[in-house]
Order: structure tokens, then C-alpha cells, then sequence
């Protein structure tokens, strides 16, 4: 009995099951659901079942779907048009399908977006709508709306937020967006041609004003390196509206400099003269080196802006080799950097070369007639000197004349004041120099003539009495 009771129940629970999987197992698959035959005012959509089944979209602006259906369940191959569509408007979708026997299956949500209206055929519409209107109170109110509307869409372009400008060494590209199309045109001036008050404050003009467009790019060429530049931009379009910006300002890159023509032109030693050019670029220069010996870094610099640079590394072992690279700013304040580049520090058996030698006279009129001489020489190294001289063009071999006491401190630049020399007189003088490693130099001789002694107005009277009348030199006898 107990068996019994339990084999009732297997096949009950069995039943229950088959009855399950009749009724829901075989519920149709719904698959490639696509949109197509998109408008601005329909869109139908397709997809595939298993079974043969019905079909049902619901659609709408959000999840709250509207309905659309084909109640008949002949086919596997769907298609449904959604009609009376809104233009340019994003629409939410599900399809559903049920079969014959009451199994329904339904998709996830689906978005499209309708295509704008196409405003070429909405103006041919109301052009045809207007040759049917005879009634002239109805013309002046069709007028008076085209009016308004006109006055609403016909408005200058606006430009957009901040103007972009990205300057080089002799360009700028500067772009600007505008919220319809319109040309494209950049106006600008050197800051010291730009005329804030005039008419027509600026000399340059670049750009294309036919090409409308909305998203404006320029690129401004010729330009002049490291410089400001006013300027604005226009834009205008078809109807002669234009919008334009205030004016702005920009400034050009400057020219890197570019090292060229390094040299060590003097080693000592505990001293180097490192030499180079930037190519007609105003910079300053710093050199870096470094004692590859023991890895010291040192660096010595001149902030003075020139193209041509002569920097002395004073503090240098003697018979050590070092490593130096040259950095070089410009005036912006961009910075080149040279290729490293060695040298070893030698004994120096080169005597100083003396160079620019210059000379001054002046003449103190009083009593006692005084002249003052000013000299002036550079060496490229620093060294002692002494200038020597003596009156007229000849002296001999064992006596160099007068001197100036020699230099206490070895210098580059050189002054020296030599008073005393007579006036209306010839004098040669030349100059000894001696560098610290007592490598000497004497310079070639140089000749200056001292200024003539002024006449006072009784002078001048006596002598011209005395190409009169010879007497006149015997007065005072």
C-alpha cells in the first residue's frame, strides 16, 4: 500500500512537470531586432521568432511605451511601422511576440532618433501655399509673420567663447567657433604699428572670408619672432552680418639661440676661455663643467645678452680633464643647450695677445700747460703690464725711454694715465704685458700727437704785429 501510495506521487509530481514545460518551455525566441527606413516622422522595425507568432511594439518618448500590433500569427519575419513620429527625437522601443498558444516573450528596451525635418521641402511647401493665397489681408499677415521670423534668424553670427591662439616663432594659429556659418578673417599689428584711436588700427589682414563655416582656424604667417601683435577676428556671412571680437593681444616665440663655433681658445694651467656664438640671437651664457677626476660640478656664467661669448673657467686643475656643456638663453627666456664637449688643462707656454690699444689727449689750458693721456688695451688673458714711451719716433736700443709703474693685478681690461707730456709733440709708446705664468708679450709701437697749446688774445695780437712791423719782436729787450 505504502509502495502504491508512493508511485501515485512520483507520477503526480511528473504530471506537474510535463505541464509545466507544455506551457512555458516552447515560449517563441525573439532575435535580430533592427530599426530601418528611418524619416523624420517614421521608422519601422524588424525582428525574427522561433515560432510562428504575433507581433507588438510599444514605443515611446521614455519608458512609458505606446503600442503599436499585428494580432495575426502567420509569420517568423516581423515588420512594423511606427508613423506620426516627432522630427529629430529619440524614441524608446520593446517588441513583443506572443505564439498561438499563448506564450509571450518580449525584448529589452531599444532606442532610435527620428531624422530632422528636411527644411528644403518645408520651404517649397510654404513658396506653394503662397501662389493660393488671393485675398490681400491675408498676404499683409503672412508678410507681417515673415517679418517677425525674419527678424528673429536674420542676426549677426556669434562668436562663440574665447578665441584660441597658438604662437610660434613666425606664426600663430588662432581659431574661433561661431554658432552659424560664416567667414573667416584675423586682423592684426605689430604692437609698434598698432594705432589704438585710428579708423583702421590694423596693417595686416589674412584669412578667407567666403568659406563659411563654424568652426574657424587661421593660420597667421610672416611674422616677426619675439614680438606682440594686436589683434581680432571677423566673421561674416551671406546676408553681410558680421560678429568680431575686441581687440586682443599675442606675442611671437622668440629665435632659439643656436650655438655654434665652440672653442677652448686659451688653456692654462688652472684657467680656460671657452668661446662661442648664437648666430646673431641676443642670449646670455652659462657654462656647466665638471672635473672628471673627481665629479665636482662647478658653474660660472655671464647674464649679459650678446651673439658673441668668451667665458673664463678660473678655478681649474692643472693636467685634469674636464667635461662642459654651454646653456644659452634668449630674451623670452628660451634656452638651448650644446653637445658636452672636453678639454685637459696644460701648462701654459702662450704669452698674452694685446689688443684694441686706444689712446686720448686732452690739454688743461693755464699757467703751466698740463696734458693728460688716457691708453687703453685689452689682453685675453689677464696680465700685468707696463707702457713705455718716449719723445719723437726713434730710441735706442739700450734705453726704453719713460714707463708707467707696472700693474699690481693681472687684468683683461686695461687703463693707464700718463701726465705730463708737452704740447704740438710726437710721441711713441708701446706697452709689456705678462700673463701669470709669466709668458710675456710686447705690443708694436703706436704714435700720438698731443694737442696744441691755445693762444691767449695778447699772443695772437704780438704775432700778428711781429709779421707787420719787425720791431714788435724787440719790445721787452
Amino acid at each position: 500500500m505504502r509502495r502504491f501510495l508512493l508511485t501515485c506521487s512520483v507520477f503526480g509530481i511528473f504530471s506537474a512537470l510535463l505541464f509545466l514545460r507544455l506551457n512555458f518551455a516552447y515560449a517563441t525566441e525573439i532575435s535580430e531586432v533592427k530599426v530601418s527606413d528611418l524619416t523624420d516622422k517614421s521608422a519601422s522595425v524588424a525582428w525574427k521568432t522561433d515560432l510562428n507568432a504575433d507581433g507588438m511594439i510599444n514605443y515611446g518618448l521614455d519608458s512609458n511605451f505606446g503600442i503599436v500590433r499585428d494580432p495575426t500569427f502567420t509569420t517568423k519575419d516581423h515588420l512594423l511601422k511606427i508613423e506620426n513620429l516627432d522630427p529629430a527625437t529619440t524614441y524608446h522601443f520593446r517588441v513583443i511576440s506572443t505564439d498561438e498558444s499563448g506564450n509571450k516573450s518580449a525584448t529589452a528596451g531599444f532606442v532610435f532618433t527620428t531624422k530632422a525635418a528636411n527644411k528644403d521641402n518645408a520651404s517649397e511647401n510654404i513658396l506653394k501655399q503662397l501662389k493660393k493665397i488671393i485675398d490681400p489681408k491675408e498676404l499683409k499677415k503672412v508678410q507681417e509673420q515673415v517679418k517677425d521670423v525674419a527678424n528673429d534668424i536674420v542676426k549677426p553670427p556669434t562668436i562663440l567663447g574665447a578665441t584660441k591662439v597658438v604662437a610660434d616663432i613666425d606664426r600663430a594659429d588662432i581659431s574661433w567657433t561661431t554658432d552659424r556659418e560664416s567667414g573667416s578673417t584675423v586682423y592684426l599689428s605689430p604692437e609698434n604699428e598698432y594705432q589704438a584711436n585710428a579708423k583702421d588700427p590694423y596693417s595686416i589682414t589674412q584669412g578667407d572670408p567666403k568659406e563659411l563655416v563654424t568652426k574657424h582656424a587661421i593660420t597667421v604667417i610672416g611674422l616677426i619672432p619675439g614680438t606682440s601683435y594686436h589683434f581680432k577676428v571677423v566673421s561674416e556671412d551671406d546676408f553681410g552680418l558680421a560678429a568680431e571680437t575686441a581687440d586682443d593681444t599675442f606675442k611671437t616665440k622668440s629665435l632659439l639661440p643656436n650655438i655654434s663655433g665652440v672653442a677652448i681658445t686659451r688653456i692654462q694651467e688652472k684657467a680656460a676661455t671657452v668661446n662661442w656664438e648664437t648666430k646673431g640671437v641676443l642670449a646670455k651664457g652659462v657654462v656647466e663643467y665638471t672635473n672628471l677626476r673627481n665629479n665636482k660640478k662647478k658653474s660660472v656664467g655671464d647674464p649679459v645678452y650678446a651673439a658673441k661669448h668668451a667665458i673664463r673657467l678660473a678655478d681649474l686643475e692643472f693636467g685634469t680633464k674636464y667635461s662642459a656643456t654651454i646653456i644659452s638663453t634668449n630674451e623670452s627666456g628660451d634656452t638651448a643647450v650644446s653637445k658636452p664637449f672636453t678639454f685637459v688643462t696644460v701648462r701654459d707656454v702662450v704669452p698674452p695677445v694685446i689688443s684694441k690699444v686706444k689712446n686720448e689727449s686732452t690739454l688743461f689750458p693755464s699757467e703751466d700747460t698740463k696734458i693728460q693721456t688716457i691708453v687703453t688695451w685689452q689682453t685675453d688673458e689677464p696680465a700685468n703690464c707696463q707702457v713705455f714711451y718716449t719723445q719723437g719716433l726713434i730710441h735706442g736700443e739700450s734705453n726704453k725711454g719713460e714707463s708707467l709703474p707696472i700693474e699690481q693685478n693681472p687684468l683683461a681690461d686695461h687703463t693707464q694715465v700718463i701726465v705730463g707730456f708737452a704740447p704740438a709733440t710726437v710721441y711713441k709708446f708701446w706697452i709689456e704685458c705678462a700673463d701669470e705664468s709669466k709668458n710675456s708679450a710686447t705690443s708694436e709701437d703706436f704714435v700720438l700727437i698731443t694737442p696744441i697749446k691755445e693762444k691767449n688774445i695778447i699772443d695772437v695780437i704780438l704775432e700778428n704785429f711781429q709779421g707787420t712791423f719787425g720791431w714788435v719782436k724787440n719790445i721787452g729787450k
